[in-house]
């Protein structure tokens, strides 16, 4: 049997987690070291009736090794469904410092959509990481549908999946469950009620024409390259909206 101490998550294998002990030291005047630590069965109980254990199996394969691995390095964590929110988040930071996040040990993880959130979110509050999260509600799901053509069919079939998607993660936070929730800023979670974009678009024009003047000074189209995303919410004029620094706030522990 081997045993590593590191502080680099390159040594980490996340899809066993369970292998991992993470040591933290109090900021007492006697400080007091904690090993925090889960096993596979603890995740399963925690989720028992939102997601069943053969689905937490299959999940593990397909996200945690590529997601969770510099999150169990971070003072916190924050749950987001992909890079763009990441980005954004990110960017918002850099507005206080450039880089306060991170010197902060706050990681926002990007976890592929919101029916991730929840196996992310057991395994790193079990092991002692303080976790807050954020998902879309796509509330706008059905005009985005039709303007690309789609037909009704498939919009229903949509509607069902998001449905679904929506109430299982209100499920595991403990909220009431709805078919398209509205937008909130809660103690462990927070929603858009559609998604960021049209969040930004509809609340924050200065961050539009950030993102347009970046796309033509670097021509990069942000719908392919989303980390620019942070650029443009660096550069962009104006105040963030009160929704998007209430929920960085919750996110670094505020």
């Amino acid at each position: 049997q081997v045993t590593y101490v590191s502080h680099s998550p390159y040594l980490l294998e996340a899809r066993h987690f369970e292998q991992v002990r993470r040591l933290t030291r109090s900021a007492d005047e006697a400080p007091v070291v904690t090993v925090h630590f889960t096993k596979v069965a603890e995740v399963k109980e925690k989720l028992d009736g939102v997601i069943s254990a053969d689905k937490v199996d299959r999940q593990l394969d397909a996200m945690v090794s590529n997601e969770l691995a510099g999150a169990i390095f971070s003072n916190r964590a924050f749950l987001v469904e992909g890079t763009t929110e990441a980005s954004v988040f990110y960017g918002i930071g850099d507005r206080t410092a450039i880089g306060s996040l991170e010197a902060a040990g706050v990681s926002i993880v990007p976890v592929g959509g919101k029916t991730s959130i929840p196996l992310a979110h057991a395994i790193l509050s079990l092991i002692g990481i303080p976790v807050y999260a954020l998902f879309d509600a796509d509330g706008g799901f059905e005009t985005r549908a039709k303007s690309n053509g789609k037909s009704q069919e498939k919009i229903d079939e949509e509607r069902k999946g998001h449905i679904a998607s929506n109430r299982m993660v209100l499920n595991y936070f403990g909220r009431n469950e709805e078919d398209f929730p509205s937008a909130v800023v809660a103690d462990e979670v927070a929603i858009f009620d559609d998604h960021l974009e049209t969040f930004l678009s509809s609340n924050w024009a200065e961050w539009i024409t950030a993102r347009s003047d970046v796309e033509a000074a670097t021509g990069i189209s942000l719908a392919k390259n989303q980390l620019a995303y942070r650029i443009a919410t660096l550069k962009a004029k104006g105040v963030a909206p009160e929704m998007l620094t209430q929920i960085l706030a919750k996110a670094v522990g505020q």
